[in-house]
């Protein structure tokens, strides 16, 4: 049997278009409650946030996931999408307990004009922060064994971060989509995926109680699991691919890791580098300068925490820097990347740049995506952390904000509970 390289063909995003400055919402904050100064004040410096993306009434994880896919399948109108032969999710915060959010998915590009075949899988994957990631892995396996070349996969990730508010936590809230196309002889990532790190253990440093919207989170000791896992995963990954982990990291020419927010992943790579290669802060700081680390956490600190496509996110801009560096030479370079997930898991692999990394690359507006935004007014906000949508108070609720036209929405939600979407 033939063995074809297999990885990630495509990405796209989606986010919403309501934003909310955290300044502002640290003073109106204050205003209600002048003790939470010095504890936001100390939140938004210590996680790099700036502002944050939240959904509108009619928004949620489907829409959201829908918009992305729509836009991956408008991109690529080259890919036969009768080969689809799987759709996977990857969500923390999905609207169903028993259908997968990718069912939904589905059938809303089927109805508004994808001819998506019903001849595939869905399914959806959950671990926290790491679903999306772990769908595409394993997905990508599967392709590889089942060695057909013409058949692909959508993955499609979809969150929206929700915790207590007001608190510190809050500051790191956001929401976000991406989807990827996963197949052989991909145009943009080649994975290797037989060399993969993971590390897995059973912590309550972050959860969401059944029937709760609002996560969870013990702030200190997640951050300490999420550095403790990446350097047992990277050392898993290490142990595989039988390298030395000081020679492995110099060798890599990118790194993406998921986001909780913006300043997370440089300490955990800075405790990775001194760790492995001795460096101190400054050195640290020196050798992922040299590797565009900052350019993938950037968009984070405008959008907030996406959960499941945050690595994603990190990539898409994070690569768009690097090939106006790279140039040429783009196809080849090595890109490791890590995924946590609360509770906990954290997978480690790498992939190399295809041959038509720079050209598929150029086709993404990452600009637009990060620049179209309305600057809502707190009061609205506020009506999204207080509105909880039931069949009753729905109709009105959607008489008063109704979705914009041309995008997927939450029209209905029917007494016995089921969700009901449209592209408006």
């Amino acid at each position: 049997m033939s063995i074809f390289p297999v990885g990630i063909h495509d990405l796209t995003l989606a986010i919403p278009r309501n934003r909310i400055v955290l300044s502002e919402l640290a003073a109106r904050r204050v205003a209600q409650d002048p003790s939470l100064e010095r504890h936001l004040a100390r939140a938004m410096t210590s996680t790099g946030q700036v502002a944050m993306r939240y959904p509108g009434l009619t928004e949620d994880t489907i829409t959201l996931a829908a918009e992305a896919l729509k836009s991956l399948l408008d991109l690529r109108k080259d890919v036969d999408v009768q080969k689809i032969r799987f759709l996977l999710m990857g969500t923390e915060t999905g609207v169903d307990m028993s259908k997968a959010g990718s069912a939904y998915v589905l059938g809303l590009l089927q109805k508004t004009g994808y001819p998506l075949p019903t001849s595939l899988a869905t399914y959806q994957v959950q671990h926290a922060c790491a679903g999306g990631v772990l769908a595409m892995l394993t997905i990508a396996g599967f392709l590889q064994a089942a060695g057909r070349e013409a058949e692909t996969a959508i993955v499609v990730t979809s969150d929206i971060a929700r915790y207590k508010a007001p608190s510190t936590a809050e500051v790191t809230q956001g929401a976000g989509a991406s989807a990827l196309i996963v197949a052989k002889n991909p145009d943009l990532m080649e994975l290797d995926l037989q060399t993969m790190g993971f590390a897995s253990h059973d912590v309550d440093d972050f959860f969401r109680p059944l029937g709760s919207t609002i996560a969870i989170v013990k702030g200190g000791y997640s951050l300490a699991c999420y550095h403790e896992s990446l350097a047992e995963a990277f050392e898993d990954y290490c142990s595989r691919a039988s390298v030395d982990p000081a020679e492995e990291l110099k060798s890599v020419d990118a790194f993406y890791l998921h986001i909780p927010y913006s300043t997370m992943p440089l300490t955990a790579m800075e405790k990775l580098l001194h760790k492995y290669l001795g460096f101190d802060h400054e050195q640290s700081r020196a050798f992922l300068e040299e590797r565009g680390f900052s350019a993938g956490l950037a968009p984070t600190a405008q959008i907030g925490n996406m959960y499941t496509g945050s690595l994603y996110l990190s990539l898409a801009f994070g690569l768009k820097e690097r090939v106006k560096v790279w140039g040429k030479a783009t196809p080849g370079k090595k890109v490791l990347m890590a995924s946590y997930g609360s509770g906990n898991t954290m997978a480690v692999f790498s992939g190399r740049m295809a041959p038509k990394a720079v050209e598929t690359i150029a086709r993404w507006n990452l600009d637009q995506l990060l620049n179209e935004y309305v600057d809502a007014p707190f009061e609205d906000y506020q009506a999204w952390i207080d509105t909880v949508r039931t069949s009753e108070n729905y109709p009105s609720l959607l008489a008063d904000n109704p979705p914009l036209p041309g995008r997927f929405a939450l029209t209905g939600l029917r007494e016995d509970g089921y969700r009901e979407y449209e592209l408006r």
